[in-house]
């Protein structure tokens, strides 16, 4: 089982969704989850929950990693998300079971690297309710299911660690793959979130877990 951090929204009632962050290569699960204070309010009762990469970051050993990133080429890029899905899926499953929830109550926020794993993990669990992803890009597996999922994609137009231009061929893939896509450009902004992108998932989260979607 990945070590995670856990908040529960203070909104009343019996928790309903679960919002699950996936952290950047060499960070942790403390780096994401203060976002669920900035979504937590638009929600219905969720538990959020932030877990670590189950393994020691390559190139910070202070920080954590989904896979290893010897290059970003797309072998090892599916490598490296062939050897974590099973793990992850795995472990968003044990948690669904554990708060009585189903994927349809589930949603994925990524950043970078955890925004990688994140448009993975809805072709293996494919209904899950929606993807934010921050700052990151998608390798589309082979001959993919087609998920239920909605899709939100953000990312800065002076991003050097992913840089923009992969922003744009994520988006086009995931499209024509037929998968519903909603993508926002943050003018002027690196390898972050700033406070728009934070502003726009949140709107997003909200559209796509209140619970008249249930």
């Amino acid at each position: 089982m990945l070590s995670a951090s856990k908040i529960i929204s203070k909104a009343p009632g019996p928790l309903s969704k679960m919002v699950v962050f996936l952290h950047g290569y060499g960070a942790s699960g403390e780096d994401l989850i203060g976002l669920s204070h900035s979504f937590e309010s638009l929600l219905p009762p969720t538990v959020f929950l932030a877990p670590n990469g189950p393994d020691r970051c390559d190139a910070n050993v202070f920080g954590y990693q989904w896979f290893g990133l010897p290059d970003f080429s797309p072998t090892n890029m599916r490598l490296g998300l062939d050897r974590i899905r099973p793990v992850l899926e795995n472990y968003l499953r044990s948690l669904l079971t554990q708060y009585q929830l189903s994927p349809q109550d589930l949603a994925l926020v990524g950043f970078s690297q955890g925004t990688i794993v994140a448009l993975e993990m809805m072709f293996a669990i494919p209904d899950i309710r929606c993807i934010l992803g921050y700052s990151g890009a998608f390798f589309c597996p082979p001959s993919p299911p087609l998920p239920l999922a909605k899709v939100m994609l953000i990312h800065g137009d002076l991003d050097t660690v992913v840089p923009y231009p992969i922003f744009l061929q994520s988006k086009k893939q995931l499209t024509d793959l037929g998968i519903q896509v909603e993508a926002h450009t943050c003018p002027g902004v690196l390898h972050t979130i700033d406070e728009k992108g934070i502003q726009l998932g949140a709107r997003f989260l909200a559209q796509n877990l209140s619970l008249d979607n249930s």
